[in-house]
């Protein structure tokens, strides 16, 4: 099992900004983080894995690392709301560092 601060890839493309639900923590098998995709903020997730061999699901290509899978433009507003009360708070903490 891969804890999701660790999940890099596709690391030519997405930025972790903020983990919003560590799988490896609360035991729901998944992790949600908020990303920069291509210069824009998306929701990313990923099944984490069963045991400490399993890198989770997706991983890159070539099977090697764990990666996160950004979801298209419309869930990830539907996703959000969720999160909104998080990410607010992130904006501000930005906004703060500016």
């Amino acid at each position: 099992m891969v804890r999701p601060q660790e999940v890099k890839a596709p690391k030519e493309k997405i930025e972790v900004l903020a983990i919003l639900e560590d799988g490896t923590k609360t035991r729901k098998g998944y992790s949600v983080a908020l990303v920069k995709w291509y210069a824009k903020k998306a929701i990313a997730i990923r099944w984490d894995g069963d045991d400490a061999q399993d890198k989770g699901f997706p991983v890159t290509v070539n099977g090697y690392h764990p990666a996160w899978f950004v979801l298209p433009d419309k869930l990830t507003e539907l996703y959000s709301k969720d999160y909104k009360e998080l990410i607010n708070t992130m904006r501000f903490i930005e906004d703060l560092d500016k």
